[in-house]
């Protein structure tokens, strides 16, 4: 008798056992099955769509506007179908999120391309050096004198107007080291021989100077194979599209945000067309230095010849924010010596 008692015992306590698997397993599946699809956020507010206002096509700038997050609260990437734009006009996109359990939601964004305004001049006569100034050493590599400046605007962080500034016009534009900054600027008319269609993983299409696109293509290659995905936002600009975005910024954002954020026209490593923005979905994230890509560039970009061109610890010295996305490319040999030393361009050359 008592033989029988352990052995129902034992068998209550199994049925028991095996009834709150049950029970766990179904509410783990009908969390999953009803948990909230990813919802959407446009300049911070939740939302279902939105509208952006561009003078171009290369939307990357306005794309990080918009982003996606899970139930959990976890950021997702944004999916941004091909774009064929035809001239300015208005086009609705459809933009996707999907969690990780594989729940989708949908973002409607309008873009509206407008024709840009004419772009500024640089004055064609520069400046004689104030005495007092800096001297006019020249760099070989930079190919630009440092020069000095007069009736400079400077913001809070020493951040300095790019209007209030005149700058050297560089000799050597085609240069693989030519430096391009708020204090040199490109020659009117000057626009890359050598530009060449580059894999961008997000549909876009962007280019870069031919030597550039080869590394960025190997690096990109590399990347993959440490199971990371480089996705190419923003690459080559004309004039005329850098000019509409320092412009819409300055209308949107203010002056002094400007100045730190945004390139006056001839005078943006874009316009080289052997600068790159690079991310992790189709805009580009807030913390996207944590994402494991922002990490794996930061480790391995020099290896491609490509350089972090706007450290965090280097404000007043780049005149830019901090960028973890923004790389600028110098060649191997240059961007190794850069990475170690831990210098900047104007630090490395000795120039503004």
């Amino acid at each position: 008798m008592r033989r029988n008692e352990k052995v129902y015992k034992r068998r209550r306590i199994a049925v028991a056992c095996v009834a709150a698997v049950v029970v766990l397993a179904a509410a783990v599946g009908l969390t999953l099955l009803l948990h909230p699809s990813p919802h959407f956020t446009f300049d911070g507010e939740k939302a279902a769509a939105g509208t952006i206002t561009v003078s171009s096509a290369d939307i990357s700038g306005e794309l990080g506007r918009v982003k996606a997050y899970d139930w959990l609260g976890k950021e997702r990437p944004v999916q941004c179908p091909e774009i064929g734009f035809a001239g300015p006009g208005e086009y609705p996109l459809t933009l996707t999120a999907e969690d990780g359990l594989g729940k989708q939601a949908q973002f409607t964004l309008t873009v509206v391309w407008e024709a840009a305004p004419e772009a500024p001049t640089e004055p064609e006569e520069e400046p004689e050096t104030p005495s007092g100034g800096e001297g006019s050493s020249s760099s070989s590599q930079g190919g630009q004198s440092s020069g000095g400046n007069t009736g400079e605007v400077v913001y809070s962080g020493g951040i300095v107007e790019p209007a209030s500034i005149t700058p050297e016009v560089i000799s050597n534009p085609s240069a693989i080291t030519a430096i391009v900054n708020k204090y040199h600027a490109l020659p009117e008319g000057y626009t890359p021989s050598d530009l060449v269609a580059i894999t961008t993983n997000c549909g876009k299409n962007l280019q870069l100077r031919k030597e550039a696109a080869e590394s960025w293509e190997q690096m990109m290659e590399a990347a993959k194979a440490d199971g990371i995905t480089l996705k190419a936002v923003s690459a080559y600009r004309t004039k005329d599209y850098q000019n509409g975005l320092f412009t819409r910024y300055t209308s949107q954002y203010g002056k002094e945000y400007t100045a730190q954020y945004s390139a006056y026209p001839r005078r943006s490593e874009h316009e080289l067309g052997l600068a790159l923005d690079i991310s992790n979905t189709a805009g580009i994230p807030d913390n996207f230095e944590t994402t494991a890509e922002g990490k794996w560039l930061m480790k391995n970009a020099h290896n491609y010849g490509f350089i972090l061109r706007y450290p965090e610890d280097k404000v007043k010295i780049t005149q830019y924010g901090y960028e973890p996305w923004h790389y600028r490319y110098l060649g191997k040999d240059l961007a190794e010596t850069l990475y170690k030393s831990g210098q900047t361009y104007e630090e490395y050359l000795g120039v503004k």
